[in-house]
């Protein structure tokens, strides 16, 4: 099976902060992988594909919030949803990257 991900995906579990129309909860949802161009959320709340969110995260070690939104790609159930980001800033785009890069480099 070809894969179709156009950016290595690494694992990663952080809490989130989910909305839509701007307006943020803390939810109990968690962010599970990670990856330049999106995330898998693993959440009990359905969503259509489609659908465009509102998503705030935390990188570890990171003092400052990711905040972007997301368009739902898939579904994966109940169990939760792929996201692709949609407005992510170069500089938080920057630090995903090397969040990724330097797991990766660990894990090899």
């Amino acid at each position: 099976m070809m894969e179709k991900r156009k950016h290595v995906r690494i694992s990663l579990e952080t809490e989130i902060w989910l909305g839509q129309d701007g307006i943020f909860t803390r939810t109990t949802e968690r962010l599970r992988d990670l990856s330049e161009g999106g995330a898998f959320i693993e959440s009990r709340e359905v969503f259509a594909v489609g659908s465009v969110l509102s998503l705030r995260f935390k990188l570890p070690g990171a003092r400052e919030l990711i905040s972007c939104s997301v368009c739902v790609r898939n579904l994966r159930g109940r169990g939760g949803m792929g996201v692709e980001f949609l407005d992510v800033s170069s500089q938080d785009r920057s630090r995903i990257k090397l969040v990724v890069e330097e797991q990766i480099s660990r894990t090899r």
